[in-house]
């Protein structure tokens, strides 16, 4: 039986997407193995010259910043934006750091909110207060206290933990 030319076509466009899927799933995979392995990026070591410097065990390597996910989800880009900054942080300096690496306006906010709804990331806000101070992952939070490594520089003199809640 012969294959017709739109068969052909059709067959050529599948295989092509099947390609760029494989690479998503390849480029997901050697997230998950970063993060495994505690190799992550900060903002304060983001280069200009697409590179950003990571430290871990008095060890420093240089990483590009084109592994950055931009073809990935936009839920996976926004934890990888957490585990880049490894701090508390505002919605501000969240999308601050998810515009320099995705070269995108796009506002993170409604999926943040989404990842607040399935627990992966938490908000911490003042008791009584109607808005949220900082964002986190729910990992960073034991005992509903954020851990020291994981605080922005002066929480522990600007927030006392009994006035805090985490969300």
């Amino acid at each position: 039986m012969a294959i017709s030319k739109d068969d052909e076509l059709m067959l050529f466009a599948l295989r092509k997407e099947r390609d760029i899927v494989h690479e998503r799933l390849m480029q997901i995979d050697r997230i998950i193995k970063r993060i495994k392995t505690g190799k992550y990026i900060n903002e304060e070591s983001l280069g200009s010259e697409g590179t950003a410097v990571i430290e871990q065990s008095k060890q420093t390597a240089i990483i590009p910043l084109n592994d950055f996910p931009k073809i990935a989800d936009i839920k996976v880009q926004v934890i990888r934006v957490l585990d880049i900054h490894r701090k508390a942080a505002k919605l501000k300096e969240l999308q601050n750091i998810y515009n320099k690496l995705n070269d995108s306006h796009y506002n993170i906010r409604e999926t943040m909110r989404s990842l607040h709804r399935s627990r992966i990331v938490r908000m911490i806000r003042e008791k009584d207060a109607s808005r949220g101070i900082f964002w986190v992952k729910s990992e960073w939070v034991e005992n509903d206290q954020l851990l020291d490594e994981f605080k922005p520089d002066g929480f522990d003199m600007l927030y006392k933990s009994e006035n805090l809640e985490y969300e």
